[in-house]
Formats: C-alpha cells, structure tokens, sequence
C-alpha cells in the first residue's frame, strides 16, 4: 500500500531534503509546513481523489483504525498483524501527500490505541536498540514505560488540539498502562466531548478515592459514554443514577457483585433509554420478581442481549415471563446463561417464548440425571448458534458421566430436525461430533417424540459445524458435519478437508483446532487433527532511520 502511494508523487531528490529541515513543530500542528511542501516536486494527485477513496485507502493500511466496538484492548487484540505498525504505515502514507488529509486524520484520532510492544518481528530488533539507546533509560538505570509516555504525548496533542480532541472516540490502553496513569487518564478525557468509551482502572468501578478524579471528569466531561460497569462498592454511585440524566446514551451496562433491591435495579435500568446489553453477574437478591409487572415500578427493559451469570435465583419461568411481552421478544436475540437457575430441562420454555433468538448459550454443572419424564425437544426456527457446555463431577469406575444424559437429550433434539436453522454447536463432551455421525439414538425423555407415524429416515438432514471440548482440553476441535444426501457420489463417509474458518468470538480464545472425520474401518469414525500454519503479521517494516517513533 505505501508502494501505492508512492505514485501519486515522486520521491524527492537528496538535494532536495539536505536543503531545509522540518521544525518539530510542523508535526506537532498536525501538518507539514508550507516549506517542507515546497521541497517535495511533482503534482500531489492524492488531492484528486475523492474522500470515500482516501478513506478506503488509509483503511486497508491500518484495519484496526476502523474498529467501532465498545471492546477493551484485551478483548480488541488481533492476530492478523501488528497495530503499531499499521498505525506508523498509515502516518508515513498521509505524509506521502503534501498535506495531511482529513479522512487519515480521522482515521489515526477516532479509535486511538497505546499498545505496549510491536506484535511482529520489529520487536525484536527495538528491542536491542533500546538496550543500546541511553535514552530509553530513566536516571535510576530503568527502562522507561514507553506505554505511559505515549499516553502522555497524546494527552498533550489533544489538550493543544481541540478539533482533534472532538474526533476521538475510543482510547484503548493496556491494562498496567491504566492503572498506574490515573491523573494523566483524568486529564485526557477531560478534553474528549464525543468519547464513546475508554479502558478504565478496576477501581473506577468500585468507587476507589484514588479513581475518584478521573470518574468525576468522565461523568461530567464525557456525557456519549456507551459502555460502563459498576462492580461490588460503587452502590451509592449506582443508586443516585435515577433522575440524574447520566450517559443517557449508554448502550452496554455489566453489574458486578452489586447489593442492590430489585425495584433500585429496575429504576437504574429504565434510566439508560437505548440500552441494549445488559450482564448481571454475581447478584445475590435479583430473583424472578424483577419480570414481574408492578404498576408503580418501570418494567424490565427490552434487551437484545442479556448474560446471566452466576444468579440462581433466576429461572426459566422468570425468563418466560419477561418474554411474554411483545417488545421484549421481538428485542432479545442473544441471551447468556452461566450457573443460574435455569436448568437445562427446562431451556425448551425459553426457545418457545424467544422466537427470535439467534444466539443462546447455556453453561451449567449439573449433579442429577436428566429428568425421566416427557420433556420436549429444543425447538427453535430462528436459533442459528449454541453453546451447550454441560458438565459434571467424575463418575465411579465404570459409569457414564451424568452429562452424558444430558448430550442424549441434545442428540434426540437435533436428529428430530427442530433446530433448522441452527448452524454451530459448541459441546463440551469429546465424543460428540463421532456419535452424531453414527446412527441416531433412540428417543429418550420425550426428546424428538411425536405423534402420528414414525419417518422412515431420522437424522440430522442439514450441514453443522460442531466444535468440541473435553473437559482435559484447552482448544476447541472443529468438526464439519454433512449429511449423507450431501457427501457426493462417491459411496464413502470420509469427510474431506474443510476450509470453514472457527469463528469465534474472544471470550472463547483464538481459532479452534481442525480436524478431518476419517472412517476407522469398522463403520465409526476418528477426528484427526489437521496441522496449519498460523497467518504472519503484516507488520515487519524496518526503518533504516536512527529514530524510529514508534518504538
């Protein structure tokens, strides 16, 4: 991309740079100066393209630039190539032109990120040179936190900036980076109006007096702030939020260990009009009463995302009653439940009263066997991913562990053909993906029973990407399931090669680990891991220059 845009102007002559230098502050304003622009020949053809194309140019040259979530930096971290040299590469293009263009300008203050170290080989060579470079070192011999200094620097360029300060939507930093840059944090997004969201210390969402600066200028100079936390101590800031007309814009909300009444948690929530996700984690008073419908109270807002974790006194009849109002099953379309009281015979109430649902994910340790009675299948037209991670203590010698019943359930379900739309499975029991390509299981529990003539063919009749873990595992195991309709001509049941990518969503790591389903001669099958090369970043450029900014 820089060869690219090199064509737009050619390179100017060694006479040409020894003939004048480039005050710092010709950098600091932003722009080059008129002399130094002066001494680069040629027509700047940049200046002919239209902004759209710019902006895709600077884009594919830094991709992270674009990236809008409301993420931290832990959850945003990628592996397809080194931000800090992307974001060098997309300075050194802009400078290319005669002037800096207003879509890099963008592109570099909108979503700005402090990452520690490059993640390429680039590192490895910094590193030696500040081994070498005495100025890298503090007067006591220390290296220095090159993290902070950078904060520090864009502190200072946004303070004396104020159209750059207003372009800035998400400051990303690591975690030791916010921690110990508290009065530098305050005093930088104190000058950020638009700012959507910024990695914050742990203490800011407990009330910490050492946070108590910065979470004063957030909520007073920050009012567009769509992602926020409150964690176990922040109760008195969580209780004065009713009426006080804070972050109105806020869309993604996690409590945390918070003792707070059901009516308090339902005053908090219907004071964030466009809400839409919402995590309670650890809450020991919320029960079902909080779906119930009280005159007197605002009811339980419509979500398109809801994660319940670690709540047991919620079940799936509180669940069921939330639904039961139009607006709040039209908006939940992803729903998280981790060790609550919805237990996992009862997940068909839920599928029934969500049908728009697209994603559900239910992790649970049980201790019984599933129940011995007539319990319907998991049914859903509109499921599309879902997470059924059921486990259990180990078993005696010689018996099946009580998950296992579990997984039948979900056998019966899937071969019964009422999740037609479901596309990925994730298990948490090893042998699944080879029993799934076996003959289906006989009906237990009611799961798949019908009535009325059996069919003459049962099975799963629709492709499936399963990714499977045992409970000993780390990785997810990929497995592509076809149905025998669609395997070919050929009379063979071993599964090709797949190119199906995993993808996964952070919490759950990096790609999952591929396998190929092979026959094992005696009518079963055996997942044999496939060995692929990791992608190379597309960092890597060495400057040949003394200084090197981005170090």
């Amino acid at each position: 991309m820089k060869k690219f845009l090199r064509h737009f102007r050619p390179h100017p002559h060694s006479k040409g740079r020894s003939a004048g230098k480039v005050s710092k502050h010709d950098f600091h304003d932003g722009r080059l100066s008129d002399h130094y622009a002066a001494l680069i020949p040629g027509h700047d053809f940049t200046q002919r393209l239209p902004p759209p194309v710019l902006s895709k140019i600077f884009a594919e040259v830094c991709p992270h630039a674009l990236d809008d979530s409301y993420n931290s930096s832990e959850e945003s971290m990628t592996e397809d190539g080194c931000m800090l040299c992307d974001m060098r590469d997309l300075a050194h293009c802009a400078l290319v032109c005669r002037r800096w263009h207003p879509e890099a300008q963008a592109l570099l203050y909108q979503h700005v990120r402090i990452d520690p170290v490059h993640y390429c080989e680039l590192e490895i060579e910094l590193a030696e040179k500040r081994k070498k470079n005495r100025s890298m070192f503090d007067r006591n011999g220390e290296p220095i936190d090159a993290p902070k200094v950078r904060l520090t620097l864009f502190m200072r360029t946004v303070r004396e900036r104020p159209e750059l300060a207003e372009m800035v939507l998400s400051l990303r930093m690591p975690y030791m980076t916010r921690e110990a840059s508290k009065a530098v944090l305050a005093r930088t997004v104190s000058v950020l109006p638009n700012l959507r969201y910024v990695d914050l210390p742990a203490g800011f969402y407990t009330d910490e007096s050492s946070s108590h600066a910065l979470k004063q200028e957030l909520m007073v100079r920050c009012p567009e702030i769509r992602r926020m936390k409150y964690a176990e101590g922040s109760e008195a800031t969580f209780t004065s939020i009713p009426g006080s007309r804070l972050w109105m814009n806020l869309e993604m909300l996690e409590l945390s260990r918070l003792n707070v009444e059901p009516t308090t948690l339902r005053l908090v929530l219907n004071s964030f009009p466009i809400l839409k996700d919402l995590k309670l984690e650890d809450l020991p008073w919320p029960d079902d009463s909080i779906f119930s419908p009280v005159p007197s109270i605002p009811p339980f807002p419509p979500l398109q995302r809801l994660t319940l974790q670690d709540i047991p006194n919620i079940t799936a009849s509180g669940l069921a009653t939330y639904l039961s109002i139009p607006q709040n099953r039209e908006a939940l379309t992803y729903l998280t439940l981790s060790n609550t009281g919805v237990l996992p015979h009862t997940l068909h109430k839920i599928l029934l009263a969500a049908p728009y649902l697209r994603s559900l994910s239910i992790i649970q340790e049980v201790s019984r066997a599933f129940p011995l009675e007539n319990i319907p299948p998991l049914s859903s037209r509109s499921l599309c991913m879902l997470h059924y991670e059921i486990t259990s203590q180990g078993s005696s010698y010689g018996l099946q562990p009580t998950a296992s019943t579990y997984y039948t359930y979900l056998m019966s379900s899937l071969t019964s053909n009422s999740l037609p739309a479901l596309q990925d499975l994730y298990v948490r029991d090893a042998t699944f993906p080879e029993t799934l390509l076996l003959a289906p299981p006989p009906r237990i529990f009611g799961g798949g029973d019908s009535l009325g003539p059996q069919p003459r063919h049962r099975g799963l009749n629709r492709p499936l990407n399963v990714y499977s873990k045992g409970m000993d595992e780390l990785e997810w195991n990929f497995t592509p399931y076809e149905p025998p309709a669609t395997r070919g001509r050929r009379d063979s049941t071993t599964r090709p090669v797949s190119f199906h990518g995993a993808q996964l969503s952070p919490q759950w790591g990096g790609e999952a680990r591929r396998s190929v389903l092979v026959g094992n001669g005696f009518g079963g099958f055996l997942a044999v891991p496939v060995d692929e090369g990791r992608p190379k970043s597309s960092g890597g450029w060495k400057s040949e220059s003394k200084q090197d900014l981005w170090r």
